[in-house]
């Protein structure tokens, strides 16, 4: 009897002692938090955000720690203690503002700490090689002159310093680059700009200059917005027009099969063309940094304007609206297979089918500069060739979405378009480019 109740008393000793251990064992862990970086910080400017992730899953955060270290000397930049647990996984919003800390621009160390609420204490610590970058690049505005159209066109010539990584200027909420130029033997930079057809007078044309850091300088251009107005139509949508680009166009894309023509139409009309522009703008990225065309661009021979640039269509077909569509460029007639020369000199960006517009030519003229020749029947150059003003590219055509023979002409800045009749015009040249580069 005693054997057994000393045998019973080792068990439940032994029982005890494991689950305290068992206790202790999970109240003890010792797996080190986790500490996660929005980016990869290299550089801290003048005035620097990023987002910080502390995790862990079991006893959760006690208390994180950012410093900046520079000569020896510990610079806080934020720092939480936690009272309770709970806070399992914590993200923190840390900013860092150079002049606040007081800190030198040069080398540092950014040093991050997290301590998990476990009685060890386990910490996890995260220690980056920076440099502090506060002084932003230097610009300044060279041209005075900005007299611009709904539509248009406008050349900006700008200063920004060496240490800018990039520069431009930013239109609305687009970025034109800037390529370099010397004005009066002095470093500078054109950017070409294109002004959209609905353009506000209090939109903001600002230079941008930016540098590795990621500091930012501006310099605002003052601009004076012409007044222009823009053609409205309806046009009559003929069913044999309708039923022959339908079966063009399915002829060519077998997931249009089974729809109606009129389904085909709108599907042109509305998805394809809007297909067809993005991949104009991407063509047009591929821009050499030198200018390659000179003088006034030419206009087709002999041919009468079909449509301008930026009318604006409402398609009627049987008494009913089916579609709208703004006229991106200039269609000129003349006698049927027409010949086509470019407008200027560059070099050929692409040559072939573009959905909409048909056999499509586009040259690159340099510095965002193109022109664009669509419809054709033939083409006559290819892709990477180098073209000379005047230089036959093509026949004129009925191609793509086009009801008859004519060219469909574009002019584009960094792929979007804009007016060509600027660019045709040898006295619009010279007092909005030529002048300003010299």
């Amino acid at each position: 009897m005693g054997k057994s109740n000393s045998k019973l008393i080792y068990i439940l000793l032994l029982l005890l002692i494991l689950t305290v251990a068992g206790a202790v064992f999970f109240y003890l862990e010792w797996e080190d938090p986790q500490i996660a970086l929005s980016e990869d910080i290299e550089m801290i400017p003048a005035h620097s955000k990023f987002t910080a992730t502390f995790r862990d899953m079991k006893s959760g955060i006690r208390s994180y720690r950012v410093v900046l270290l520079q000569d020896k000397q510990e610079y806080i930049v934020a720092e939480e203690d936690f009272l309770h647990r709970g806070n399992f996984e914590k993200t923190a919003d840390i900013e860092i503002v150079a002049s606040n800390l007081k800190i030198k621009d040069g080398p540092a160390q950014l040093q991050i700490r997290v301590i998990d609420f476990s009685p060890l204490k386990n910490s996890t610590s995260l220690i980056k090689d920076v440099t502090i970058d506060s002084v932003p690049p230097k610009v300044g505005l060279v041209s005075t002159s900005h007299y611009i159209n709904p539509g248009g066109s406008c050349l900006v010539i700008y200063t920004a310093s060496d240490d800018a990584a990039t520069n431009g200027v930013r239109f609305g909420e687009t970025l034109f680059p800037g390529y370099k130029t010397r004005i009066n033997g002095e470093p500078s930079y054109a950017s070409y700009i294109a002004v959209p057809l609905e353009v506000d007078s209090n939109t903001l044309m600002t230079v941008v200059a930016r540098d590795k850091a990621g500091n930012e300088s501006l310099a605002p251009v003052v601009y004076h917005l012409r007044n222009h107005s823009f053609r409205s139509d309806k046009v009559n949508v003929s069913k044999n027009f309708m039923n022959g680009k339908a079966t063009q166009f399915q002829s060519m894309d077998t997931s249009l099969t089974g729809k109606s023509p009129l389904e085909v139409f709108v599907y042109l009309n509305e998805t394809l063309r809007e297909a067809n522009n993005q991949k104009i703008y991407e063509l047009c990225g591929k821009t050499e940094d030198k200018r390659l065309w000179n003088g006034a661009f030419l206009r087709m021979k002999n041919a009468a304007n079909m449509a301008r640039f930026g009318d604006k269509r409402t398609y009627v077909f049987e008494g009913k609206d089916v579609g709208k569509s703004i006229h991106r460029g200039i269609d000129l007639a003349s006698v049927r297979h027409a010949t086509i020369q470019a407008a200027n000199s560059g070099k050929v960006l692409f040559a072939g089918d573009i959905g909409i517009y048909g056999n499509t030519v586009i040259i690159d003229h340099g510095q965002g500069l193109a022109s664009l020749y669509a419809h054709l029947s033939s083409i006559a150059v290819q892709e990477g060739q180098d073209i000379a003003r005047g230089a036959v590219i093509g026949k004129s055509g009925a191609t793509g979405f086009a009801g008859g023979d004519h060219l469909h002409f574009s002019i584009l800045i960094h792929g979007i378009f804009v007016d060509p009749i600027e660019w045709w015009d040898a006295h619009w040249i010279h007092d909005n480019v030529e002048l300003k580069l010299k």
